[in-house]
């Protein structure tokens, strides 16, 4: 049976590592992985301040109900959770890059690395646990034969990460006491269900941008993808908040970041509790594209 074998991101979780520990400590921004006999690769995040299941699923590109699987104590709770200091992250073995891609940022990958175990030789680290060449560890790792110290550190490969938009501070919630039909958004909700029923909706994780100092007044937006004049629903999964909103146009080209899908008002991201200028929502909407392929 394959032994338990687990990530921990340095910086962030203390490992301990009986030989080459000072080699191990001076790795930063790094994973160490671990393989559990039911879950297989896993990582043991440590939850920063403010951090939410939501955002550590995106950042690690896993879903969410995949975490919830792996740390059966989060089944059956509701939204506003309170995360453990540490939470399993199952990895698919695709998550794992064998060769750094040319030309890509490396400030997007984190190195991956395994602490050598008990009974491990070569092979079956390479092939059996992470199913890259022989060779190509062994040449990575520098190693002139195949004899391997229990407690050694190899290199194995890189993640794909997004680790550092995951950090999301405490907003203010819109106020609790505004009744559903008093809301200023509330007629742009009827409008979304009764124009929306029946239609093919897209509905996407994506993020949001808003100027902390636009004061503008309004429940609208620009959208990369959304139909001009359309009413786009937007969820601040963090809160569990939604907003409706009408949508102004579409993003200027080359004017904000391509991660960014759509630039909110500012009664918009009071809404929905947003104090960081990007953050994490969840929308529903009526893709332009579906209306100029008709």
């Amino acid at each position: 049976m394959i032994k338990l074998i687990t990530i921990s991101i340095l910086g962030l979780f203390s490992l301990v590592i009986n030989q080459n520990q000072t080699y191990a400590q001076q790795i930063t921004d790094a994973a160490f992985i671990k393989i559990d006999p039911k879950l297989g690769k896993v990582i043991q995040h440590r939850v920063l301040k403010n951090q939410t299941l939501y955002a550590i699923a995106r950042g690690y590109g896993v879903a969410e109900e995949s975490i919830i699987n792996a740390n059966p104590f989060l089944k059956g709770k509701k939204n506003r959770i309170t995360l453990p200091p540490l939470l399993i992250i199952p990895v698919e073995n695709n998550q794992i890059v064998a060769r750094l891609p040319l030309f890509k940022n490396k400030n997007e990958y984190l190195p991956v690395y395994y602490q050598v175990k008990k009974k491990d030789n070569l092979f079956r680290i390479s092939r059996v646990y992470f199913d890259i060449p022989t060779n190509l560890l062994s040449n990575r790792n520098e190693l002139d034969d195949q004899r391997l110290n229990e407690g050694q550190v190899l290199h194995i490969g890189w993640l794909k990460k997004n680790f550092e938009p995951l950090i999301v501070h405490q907003g203010r919630l819109y106020e609790d006491e505004v009744k559903p039909d008093d809301r200023p958004d509330a007629q742009n909700e009827i409008r979304f269900r009764e124009t929306m029923e029946g239609t093919s909706l897209v509905s996407k994780n994506e993020v949001a941008y808003w100027k902390t100092n636009d004061q503008a007044k309004g429940l609208f937006i620009m959208h990369r993808h959304a139909a001009k004049s359309s009413i786009i629903e937007i969820n601040n999964p963090m809160y569990d908040r939604t907003v409706y909103a009408k949508v102004i146009g579409t993003i200027p080209p080359h004017l904000y970041p391509e991660e960014v899908d759509m630039v909110i008002s500012h009664d918009i991201a009071k809404a929905l509790g947003a104090v960081d200028p990007k953050f994490f929502v969840r929308s529903r909407y009526k893709s332009a594209h579906s209306i100029s392929s008709r």
